[in-house]
């Protein structure tokens, strides 16, 4: 780059892309549906407007290698979520960082029916504006793509369909007697209200009619003490947040939701009825399920059908040793993340009996609350403990009214039973009108769960865009000739933080200057922050010979974090401890840590490289000289001009910039330091005699120094005596 605020050489480079890298482009992805708070990727649906954007990464910076010029891309996008409409989005993860929608410069269309075009679109590309109704989308113009053309990975937090219907599981206060706890209303979804949308909407339903389901047996009456599978949900503290982004068989998705939710399902007299394997009173978030366990039929050898002098009541009974006693749930935890984390629900008297008995994992992924998912776990874990006898038995078609799910009384002496509960699971017809009936057993209390404190995951995903702090005041100087030669440069001090404390997030800063605090260009960057604070108590003037062995320099680094370290006394003489205090340029041998941050300095090295010794009060700023500090070369021509100078922060990764127009514009304004005279850099350059004898004496040396300049000598000449 050949402008004006060049630092050093650039090197050309031509644009690496023409076009928006997309890895994979599928146009038969199923649109995904999102009930409750789920995380879900997007698909890109439109792109235009690509563009190629030139710059540099800055110019020379000093201790810093030089910059080289690179492209950045941007693009138009349009990025589909799911089914529509939703309710909004939380927060984007876009690769390992954290953003809002408008962090990201998106624009929310939220699937409704009608929905309105996008503007931008509608005036730029009026062919190909589309209002895709019913389906959620956001977009951007100009959408920055990086340096490489490529939308990162992009995961949209979606608060979808029924969001914040739920209710979570009771969070139990031990100063609370009854032991009933109390509720909490979730972002999660009502297992009712997405039931019924799966089967029944019209944009998205598998084309289930409303009036086939039996709406007693789905949804809570006024009041909400029933036994409807709403109440039962809500009861228990059962929400989820299922996201459907797979094609996958409707039966299989029904079927692992009323698993999970401890429910069946069965068809009777033309209608879908849903019934809750509740088999005791529960009351939660206001409202108190009651099951109904009262018997239909008392049912007795005489009205057993018998063929072929089968026993009229046959039982099975499975191997207590084959019941599965541990399950675990693979959830998607929403406090980690929504990453797949298991949850193990056991029945701890079971596996001391019979041994420990552990069943495939369950897919949940539904279940986003590690509460819910033990709830869960532990009902089904207790079916499959405790329900083990099995009945079957014929009966006539007096009992055509009976329904999967009811509950009977049988008696048969052979087998010891007498009115023993038990509950219908299935009955078919056979070709001589008989029911072939079949039942489990009924004990009474196994089909509702305690919630049991489990240590949860301890996972805190690392967000690469949380927002740096600010720079503190920094330190702004130009160092002598004698440290860095011809070459004048301007040197920076730099660290973030907020309230006098080191943020330690901050990576560093990007180092812009401006000669009219309106049009900056990039210098560098500082990849580091510089050991830096300010002195604590005062340091008298010293006459003496180095080292100052009498005196303490005093320092507070909190502002930084810096940490300082004792040298040899040989590396103190030779400057390797090289400070800046307020003008005067130091080196010391000891540092006492005195407390946190705090350091006293002994045997010190004043006014090196010709800086002038000073008496400093205590608050004058200090910084250790070292590979943190950012340097410049400056041009002659930005000596005697005001400089603005602006450090822009950002993270240990990166990101979280600070916005370029919140950040603070110093000023300083170069004198040129390091820039020897023309009569002083002439005599050096002819080699010759400083000592020209007296006045009246011939002169032996003689030069033409050429134009005379108004800048500082550094250098002292001897012309004898007058």
């Amino acid at each position: 780059m050949s402008g004006l605020f060049r630092g050093g050489s650039s090197q050309t480079t031509t644009p690496d892309y023409t076009g928006l890298q997309i890895q994979t482009a599928v146009n038969t992805l199923p649109i995904p549906i999102v009930w409750g708070t789920s995380k879900i990727a997007p698909n890109v649906i439109w792109y235009n407007d690509f563009q190629t954007h030139g710059g540099s990464s800055g110019g020379k910076g000093g201790l810093f290698s030089s910059g080289t010029s690179e492209y950045t891309y941007t693009a138009s996008v349009m990025l589909a979520l799911c089914e529509g409409p939703i309710a909004g989005i939380n927060q984007i993860w876009k690769g390992q960082s954290l953003y809002t929608l408008s962090g990201l410069g998106f624009s929310l269309f939220n699937g409704a029916t009608p929905q309105s075009v996008w503007s931008y679109l509608q005036s730029a590309y009026p062919s190909q504006a589309l209002a895709y109704q019913g389906t959620a989308y956001v977009a951007a113009e100009n959408y920055s793509l990086g340096d490489d053309a490529t939308l990162d990975n992009h995961n949209f937090e979606v608060q979808g369909l029924r969001y914040g219907t739920g209710y979570g599981q009771l969070q139990y206060n031990s100063s609370d007697a009854t032991g009933t706890g109390s509720g909490y209303s979730s972002v999660d979804a009502d297992p009712a209200l997405a039931v019924s949308d799966f089967l029944t909407n019209a944009q998205f339903g598998v084309g289930f009619s409303g009036g086939s389901i039996d709406a007693t047996t789905l949804f809570s009456a006024s009041g909400g003490n029933d036994a409807s599978y709403q109440t039962y949900c809500r009861a228990n503290g059962l929400a989820f947040s299922p996201a459907l982004t797979d094609q996958e068989q409707a039966s299989s998705i029904l079927g692992r939701w009323l698993q999970l939710t401890n429910t069946a399902a069965v068809w009777s007299g033309g209608l879908l009825r849903l019934i809750p394997y509740g088999d005791s009173p529960v009351t939660g978030n206001g409202i108190t399920f009651i099951p109904n366990v009262t018997p239909i039929y008392n049912l007795g050898d005489d009205d057993f059908k018998v063929q072929n002098n089968e026993d009229p009541l046959q039982v099975s009974r499975s191997d207590p040793y084959e019941a599965y006693n541990v399950w675990r749930l693979e959830i998607a935890e929403r406090d980690n993340a929504y990453n797949l984390t298991t949850v193990e629900s056991r029945d701890q008297n079971a596996i001391e009996l019979y041994g420990m008995r552990i069943a495939p994992t369950v897919t949940a992924h539904e279940i986003c609350d590690q509460n819910v998912g033990l709830i869960s776990g532990q009902l089904i874990v207790q079916r499959a403990v405790y329900i083990r006898n099995t009945y079957k038995f014929q009966l006539s078609w007096e009992y055509c009214l009976l329904d999967p799910m009811d509950l009977v009384t049988v008696t048969d002496a052979i087998l010891g039973l007498s009115n023993a509960a038990i509950r219908i699971t299935e009955i078919e017809e056979d070709e001589n009108g008989f029911l072939q009936v079949t039942a489990e057993e009924f004990p009474l209390g196994v089909a509702t769960a305690t919630l049991y404190a489990t240590q949860p995951v301890t996972n805190n995903p690392i967000n690469r865009n949380v927002a740096a702090d600010p720079v503190n005041a920094p330190i702004i100087f130009e160092p002598p000739s004698a440290l860095v030669g011809s070459t004048p440069q301007v040197w920076i001090a730099a660290s973030g933080g907020s309230g006098g404390t080191a943020d330690p997030n901050w990576g560093g800063c990007t180092v812009w200057l401006s000669l009219d605090n309106v049009s900056y260009s990039q210098i560098g960057q500082v990849n580091a922050p510089a050991r830096m604070g300010t002195t604590t108590a005062s340091l008298p003037s010293f006459g003496g010979t180095n080292p100052d062995t009498t005196d303490t320099l005093a320092v507070n680094l909190t502002e930084s974090g810096g940490v300082l370290e004792t040298v040899s006394a040989a590396d103190a003489a030779a400057g390797n401890s090289l400070c800046i205090v307020n003008n005067e340029l130091v080196s010391f041998e000891t540092a006492t840590l005195t407390s946190a941050y705090n350091y006293n300095l002994t045997t010190i090295f004043r006014g090196l490289y010709g800086t002038a010794i000073e008496s400093l009060n205590a608050g004058a700023q200090f910084a250790r000289l070292d590979n943190a500090i950012f340097a410049y070369d400056l041009p002659a021509q930005y000596v005697g001009q005001t400089l603005y100078i602006k450090l822009q922060s950002f993270n240990v990764f990166g990101g979280g910039v600070e916005n370029l127009s919140s950040c603070t514009a110093y000023t300083y304004k170069p004198i040129g330091s390091a820039i020897d005279h023309p009569v002083a850099e002439a005599i050096e350059v002819a080699g010759g005699t400083w000592d020209f004898g007296s006045i009246a004496a011939s002169p032996i040396t003689e030069d033409d120094f050429g134009a005379s300049f108004t800048l500082w000598v550094e250098m002292a000449l001897d012309f004898g005596t007058t």
